[in-house]
């Protein structure tokens, strides 16, 4: 072995062609996912989770596929390959994504003036048949309601308090295990309308709107 050709090698001959290949692989990686995501292309809407805006920007969302839920993170800006930035992007509203049915981690959150509020995909909602696992009083005037429900693979659950003469199910004696009628995002089965109703976390809507 010739060490004196081996010393003589510089560190820029090694680390070129090893940045070479790495930007390769990930060029080929990206362009793979791309054409799955084309040939496989779905399309729902997802809700903004978290986000930051300049120097390692993110947007962080998710979406739901065949009752089961994804969570995904994008960068703020177009960049390469392409994403969809023709605004900026609002926490808790609702986007369209672009999924690969195949691979739905491989999604993309379509940034645009389009977005939608809770209270939107609910006013589109659909209706379906829901069940009452437990009530429980928590008071002489609020009753806690454990309610569950299945839709599209996916099973829900969650609890509400609502007061004694509002229930769904009439009195508290006739709640266990009795059948309700409740409202659902479509495209986003976990939102409700008995969720947001409940009384405690209508207290904290308020109370943070007086800050």
């Amino acid at each position: 072995m010739n060490w004196n050709k081996i010393s003589n090698i510089k560190p820029a001959m090694i680390v070129f062609p090893i940045i070479f290949v790495a930007l390769s692989v990930g060029f080929y990686s990206t362009f793979q996912k791309e054409k799955s995501l084309s040939k496989n292309n779905k399309t729902t809407l997802g809700k903004v989770t978290k986000l930051k805006y300049g120097k390692n920007g993110y947007i962080k969302y998710e979406f739901y596929a065949n009752g089961k839920l994804y969570q995904v993170s994008d960068p703020d800006d177009a960049g390469w390959p392409k994403y969809v930035r023709n605004t900026k992007a609002i926490l808790n509203r609702f986007y369209q994504v672009e999924y690969d049915s195949s691979k739905p981690y491989n999604a993309k959150i379509l940034i645009d003036i389009n977005s939608k509020s809770e209270r939107e995909l609910l006013n589109k909602g659909v209706k379906i048949n829901a069940i009452i696992d437990k009530a429980f009083a928590t008071s002489g005037t609020y009753i806690d309601l454990y309610i569950k429900y299945t839709y599209d693979k996916g099973d829900f659950s969650f609890r509400t308090r609502l007061h004694k003469d509002s229930l769904p199910c009439g009195k508290i004696e006739d709640c266990k295990a009795s059948r309700i009628d409740l409202v659902i995002a479509k495209e986003y089965p976990e939102l409700n309308n008995l969720y947001h109703k409940s009384y405690d976390r209508q207290s904290m809507k308020n109370a943070k709107l007086k800050k």
